[in-house]
């Protein structure tokens, strides 16, 4: 009988160490808008002002680094093939989950996260412009 007592005892003391109060969240949490910044390439979908994005345009991407660097990369077709025009690396840095401000020499950009999903990112830059861009290359 006490044998049963002690194995009873240690069978309740594990389920009530392996409970928790927020097991109804099947451990899912909504990421942050840093992580969501970080989670890969964010490639040119449409802007505001002028023209749209050309096909070849809709190749740009904007990468953020978790170590505080911004990797960007363009493409243009302007007289023949569509090819990239180079990676600049630059540095940013979040400020109040919704102010980018992007380091590039001696060139400031500040943009405001208007919108963030997973599979979407629109920012308004400092000019009044308003970028969309998707994790959807081309």
């Amino acid at each position: 009988m006490k044998t049963l007592i002690k194995l009873c005892s240690i069978c309740l003391l594990v389920v009530t160490y392996n409970c928790s109060s927020d097991d109804g969240d099947n451990g899912s949490t909504n990421p942050t808008v840093q992580e969501l910044l970080v989670s890969g390439k964010w490639y040119n979908e449409s802007r505001s002002v002028g023209s749209n994005y050309s096909d070849c345009e809709k190749n740009g991407s904007i990468a953020f680094n978790n170590n505080g660097q911004v990797m960007v990369e363009t493409f243009d077709d302007p007289s023949g093939p569509c090819e990239s025009l180079g990676l600049i690396t630059a540095t940013y840095t979040l400020a109040n989950s919704s102010e980018i401000t992007i380091i590039y020499g001696s060139e400031v950009l500040i943009s405001n996260i208007v919108t963030i999903t997973q599979e979407s990112l629109t920012i308004m830059t400092s000019d009044g412009e308003s970028l969309t861009f998707d994790k959807t290359q081309g």
